[in-house]
């Protein structure tokens, strides 16, 4: 067990290394669709031979090693126009359970002595003309976006299992992305209990609007070779997991490299969790144990040999799939560099055992990447560009503080990760 340290490699010697590009094979392979039915229903490998190697058929002894979840395949036109609009106004004949109105006006803060200042100063200015082609008209609205087929199909789906089990709570996702940049308007959390709070969590993440755009696609290093019609790319998919109240010291970034697990890390490097140093062999030796009897060669049917796999390791020692990730310079390799995964020596890989990576203690604790996403631009602009801004956006904000049900600071609940 190490921390990251600086080393030299020729890589860093020609210039600062970013990371490697995925080829757009293996961008589609970690997309959500293409692996989950995998590890959702394990089935002993085929016996085959890859790189000269056998490879063998363990007893299986779980047939699912990944959260429950449900593909909305083809989501309207329209909600995917909603998802690029300006804004965070909700469609008609939505709510959310985080914010009690989304649509709160002006008037309802008009007790406060600053805003009544603000309005006064407001009438004493000047009446532009109507003509005026800078002018907004009381006409002027933004555009109205309206699914309520797909309001209907989440609302139904939240009602059953596997989501029903855990009071109607599920996480949302599109192909690759979570709105994990976006919980800052949802009361810190991915918890969604109503279509409302589906739609605004991925609205507000710049995350998500990667996906939409397909940009980790359209960067890989072959995308122009395969070709860039709209039509080879693949459809916009949503994705409703089952809320799963995880540990964050239990969750861990796996790196495989050539079909080898090579390194693990924290996955919340921005926190010191004293018990990982105690038991930081029998994890890793759980993980790899979980990496060879059901990731290796599953993946992608073992036409993919790098790639990214975060996972979770819960009270019963059992190992849960949370999300594949590319082999790429836009994943976060956590306490690990690039330089470090892509020199490792294939021979040392294969000898020793994988190197994991802690935080062992509190002063050498990360920045959080996220935290640059929690005071998105607009909320700073209404906060400090406007008189009488900061009153609004503290309004605002307290609209958005989900109202605490006491389940999210509990311990995790195991059963929670079963179907």
């Amino acid at each position: 067990m190490t921390l990251s340290s600086n080393i030299s490699s020729p890589l860093e010697q020609e210039g600062e290394y970013a990371g490697p590009r995925p080829s757009v094979k293996e961008v589609l392979a970690c997309q959500f669709s293409s692996w989950y039915n995998t590890f959702a229903a394990i089935r002993p490998l085929d016996n085959a031979c890859i790189d000269d190697d056998v490879i063998s058929n363990p007893p299986l002894t779980r047939k699912n090693v990944t959260l429950p979840s449900v593909i909305i395949h083809d989501p309207p036109l329209k909600f995917v126009e909603y998802l690029l609009s300006d804004g965070v106004q909700l469609p008609p004949n939505t709510r959310t359970s985080s914010c009690v109105d989304m649509h709160f006006k002006r008037t309802e803060f008009d007790d406060d002595s600053d805003d009544d200042d603000w309005d006064r100063n407001k009438e004493q200015e000047p009446e532009m003309d109507k003509d005026h082609p800078n002018q907004e008209h009381d006409g002027d609205q933004q555009p109205q976006f309206d699914f309520p087929e797909l309001n209907q199909q989440i609302a139904s789906l939240l009602k059953e299992p596997p989501f029903s089990a855990v009071g109607g709570a599920a996480l949302p996702k599109l192909n690759w992305s979570a709105p994990k940049d976006a919980t800052w308007i949802n009361g810190g959390s991915l918890k969604c209990t109503t279509p409302g709070d589906v739609y605004l969590l991925l609205k507000a993440s710049d995350f998500c609007l990667h996906d939409i755009l397909y940009k980790t696609l359209k960067e890989s290093r072959d995308y122009l070779e395969v070709g860039e019609s709209p039509s080879q790319l693949p459809p916009l998919q949503l994705v409703l997991r089952k809320w799963c109240n995880l540990h964050p010291s239990m969750e861990f970034r796996c790196f495989v490299r050539h079909h080898d697990l090579i390194a693990i890390s924290q996955r919340h490097h921005s926190q010191h969790y004293p018990h990982l140093k105690k038991d930081w062999e029998s994890i890793r030796d759980k993980l790899d144990d979980f990496f060879e009897e059901y990731i290796r060669y599953r993946f992608a049917n073992g036409q993919v040999p790098n790639y990214v796999v975060d996972v979770y390791l819960d009270q019963k020692d059992r190992v849960w799939i949370i999300d594949f990730n590319c082999w790429s310079f836009t994943t976060d390799t956590l306490l690990f560099e690039w330089t470090e995964l892509v020199t490792k020596d294939q021979d040392s890989i294969e000898e020793e055992l994988v190197e994991m990576r802690i935080v062992e203690m509190e002063q050498q604790v990360r920045h959080d990447p996220l935290s640059s996403y929690r005071a998105p631009i607009d909320t700073v602009d209404l906060a400090t560009m406007t008189q009488g801004g900061a009153k609004q956006f503290e309004e605002f904000m307290k609209l958005c503080q989900r109202p605490s049900d006491g389940k999210d600071c509990s311990d995790p609940d195991d059963n929670d990760l079963e179907a």
